[in-house]
């Protein structure tokens, strides 16, 4: 088809470039220009203005964006007037207007960049124009404050040594890859994560055993599809992991409360309640919030109850990975040969959030029904990340990285106590973890009659302090007052400054 026809065939209608469709093409261009950003150039010749000035109004867009960088080549104008249907003459002069307005710079037998000296500013994408009635803006996430919970320290996670992974994995991904996903995973992250649960946990499982999940949201779901009869009792711990009692109600179990005294949780104070419950959702590594570990004997009484009564353990395993003083006892699971136990475990409070893997261990006689509901609603985790993950685990990085967080976390847990203790003590009581990412301040009476933990919470959110209540954590009437205090991803200076204005708060009268 000859040019003119061509012209002919797109007059009045919008041309839009799409140039993910010829690989070919775009290897002609510089590996670095952001090619994405070109694809969104888009003429109409039914606009009074020429072709060449719509050309450079959405290049000079693109380039006061930095969505086409300083330094990069701009496609050739050949390449450019093909994907456009315009004339070459139409490219070149919009060029030329670049150029002479200093936003772009030709070299003789190389084409035309972006002007490398443009000073650092831009301009923002939604600059000239105009929005919607009722259309809102995106709504960027909240950052990170002190004291928030669960969030791991997001600045020494090897993100090269992630990104090298990632680049070897997909760079030229094996067949599998590109395959009809396995409702239950990766194979390859699987196995990674038996092998670690053996050495780390005292598990031995079989990767067959394991479902990878987006979260705990999802491995809820999961189990109780795979476990769990509708509308069957749960207990869980008073006060205990509220998102978990969430997602269990979420899929219509009913949770009973059982409180818990300074070891964690007694099957005994159960009473008749245990005999006709289901299943037993527990965090017996480091109850959450409170911290403490669950002694081997109350482990014990649980197996015991799961074998007489049939039901189920779910061991959520959130954050084992860190302790600091003393050998952590073996996982539940470890003990159990039952298979009584399922075992929840997640990767997002040791590598960062937006990861959103996790995974379950089921007993063997439940693998058929969990890949059997996998299959029906289909897998959430994303597969990008799963086989880099393995190979993040298979290599050493993930124990490497796990052993310096450790160090790390330690230390500034230590920041935090330090920055607390012997300042409020009649206010406030702190003592040492031996493990996780956070610490409980607990009220002391003289507090707990000037205000409560919601009223201090707030205090703190107004000076841009996050603090989690305890008794948020309570599903009934709260027995403690106190905050949760997150401190694994704050640097040292962040932890005192923030604990000073903490101090100041609770000294402060109303």
């Amino acid at each position: 088809m000859s040019r003119a026809s061509g012209t002919t065939q797109f007059s009045n209608k919008k041309i839009l470039i799409d140039w993910h469709y010829k690989i070919s093409n775009l290897e002609n261009m510089n590996k670095s220009t952001s090619d994405a950003s070109l694809l969104s150039i888009s003429l109409d010749r039914g606009l009074k203005d020429p072709l060449h000035a719509q050309l450079a109004g959405y290049l000079r867009q693109l380039i006061l964006q930095r969505r086409v960088e300083s330094g990069e080549r701009l496609p050739s104008s050949r390449l450019l007037a093909d994907e456009l249907s315009v004339s070459r003459v139409t490219v070149t002069t919009a060029f030329d207007q670049l150029i002479s307005e200093g936003y772009a710079e030709g070299r003789h037998g190389s084409g035309v960049y972006v002007a490398s000296d443009l000073p650092d500013y831009r301009q923002p994408a939604s600059q000239g124009k105009k929005r919607k009635q009722g259309e809102t803006s995106l709504r960027a996430p909240d950052p990170i404050r002190p004291f928030e919970t669960s969030a791991p320290d997001p600045e020494n996670f090897p993100h090269r040594a992630w990104a090298r992974l990632l680049d070897h994995t997909w760079r030229g991904p094996e067949a599998a890859l590109l395959a009809k996903p396995d409702p239950a995973g990766w194979g390859g992250l699987r196995e990674a994560i038996a092998s670690h649960l053996n050495d780390w946990r005292g598990i031995s499982c079989s990767p067959s055993q394991i479902v990878i999940t987006s979260g705990l949201m999802e491995a809820i779901e999961l189990v109780s599809q795979a476990a769990l009869p509708p509308g069957g009792t749960v207990l869980v711990e008073e006060p205990g992991h509220h998102i978990l009692r969430k997602a269990l109600r979420r899929n219509g179990l009913e949770c009973k409360p059982i409180a818990i005294d300074e070891h964690g949780f007694d099957i005994r104070r159960a009473g008749k309640l245990a005999t006709a419950a289901d299943a037993i959702a527990i965090t017996p590594s480091r109850h959450f919030p409170l911290g403490m570990t669950l002694p081997l004997a109350r482990r014990l009484e649980l197996l015991e109850w799961a074998k007489q009564s049939g039901g189920y353990i779910i061991e959520d395993d959130f954050d084992s990975e860190y302790r600091y003083a003393g050998q952590p006892l073996p996982a539940l699971m470890s003990l159990d040969d039952r298979e009584s136990v399922i075992y929840v475990g997640s990767f997002s409070k040791v590598m960062f959030q937006t990861l959103r893997l996790g995974f379950v261990v089921f007993p063997s006689r439940l693998v058929d029904a969990a890949i059997q509901a996998m299959t029906e609603t289909g897998p959430r985790a994303s597969l990008l990340a799963q086989p880099v993950l393995a190979r993040f685990i298979e290599t050493g990085a993930f124990a490497t990285h796990i052993r310096r967080m450790r160090r790390l976390y330690a230390r500034r847990q230590k920041v935090l106590i330090n920055s607390l203790q012997g300042k409020v003590d009649d206010l406030l009581t702190v003592e040492p973890a031996s493990g996780g990412m956070h610490i409980v301040a607990h009220f002391t009476p003289k507090l707990t009659k000037r205000m409560s933990d919601t009223e201090l919470s707030e205090r703190a959110n107004a000076v841009g302090i996050t603090a989690k209540t305890l008794s948020s954590f309570y599903a009934h009437t709260p027995r403690q007052q106190g905050l949760v205090l997150g401190y694994a991803a704050f640097d040292e200076e962040a932890i005192e400054v923030s604990a000073n204005r903490l101090v100041k708060m609770v000294k402060q009268r109303k």
